[in-house]
């Protein structure tokens, strides 16, 4: 089995670390490299050309925009999928205001800046005084660096409406999402399960969007079960 995980937008690969053993005891493992294309579109197509033959695609956020286009550009290779934290939607008006205010605060030089206010959104509310969830936040973010961000952001803004893919989905998938996620809310992932034909809905007490770092044990126990039924 080979397992590729698609990190979320403004996160290295340190994203995974919490469950890259658990995944790694299964088979072959890699993280996609999300950092140097500038459309969700050309993101899957990379993954598809630098992955060969059947995969479980694992899509966390960003990750899972990306992942359910690698499902629309080849459903034949996708032995499994994962969505977590994500949602099939495109984006609201109002979600892409946000966006592009961000990309402002980019090219003002306030990176760094942008990074730390972010942080309140990714976590749950009673999450916000976490220094050790804020290190890995900052860890985990920093590494992609700016003009990295700015191509994930430009192309998340342009991505497609993939709702209507869903129900074409036939493939076992798991569907992963903190309760208190403040970013996309969990009725997004109800909404996603339900229109999969094959899914399993993990809905994870204690986690808000960064779901693999507040709840770390849950979140893996969730993947793992996902990889064991296909196996």
């Amino acid at each position: 089995m080979h397992t590729v995980l698609i990190p979320p937008l403004l996160c290295s690969a340190q994203v995974y670390a919490p469950v890259l053993d658990a995944v790694w005891q299964r088979g072959q493992v890699s993280i996609a490299d999300t950092r140097r294309d500038d459309t969700v579109a050309a993101m899957a197509e990379r993954i598809l050309r630098e992955a060969a033959g059947e995969i479980v695609v694992v899509g966390t956020s960003m990750g899972g925009y990306v992942a359910l286009e690698v499902m629309r550009q080849a459903p034949e290779r996708v032995k499994g999928l994962a969505l977590v934290s994500t949602s099939a939607r495109a984006d609201t008006p109002d979600q892409i205001t946000a966006r592009e205010r961000q990309l402002e605060l980019v090219e003002r030089g306030q990176f760094a800046a942008l990074v730390d206010s972010a942080f309140t959104g990714i976590v749950a509310s009673y999450h916000e005084a976490d220094d050790d969830l804020l290190a890995t936040w900052r860890a985990v973010a920093g590494s992609v660096g700016a003009d990295a961000f700015a191509r994930q952001q430009r192309a998340v803004i342009d991505r497609s409406d993939l709702t209507a893919l869903l129900p074409t989905i036939t493939c076992p998938t798991a569907v992963i999402h903190g309760v208190d996620d403040r970013y996309i809310p969990a009725t997004m992932a109800e909404e996603t399960s339900t229109a999969l034909p094959h899914a399993s809905l993990t809905l994870i007490p204690g986690a808000g969007h960064f779901v693999w770092h507040e709840q770390p044990h849950a979140a893996s126990e969730a993947l793992t079960r996902l990889l064991d039924t296909i196996a």
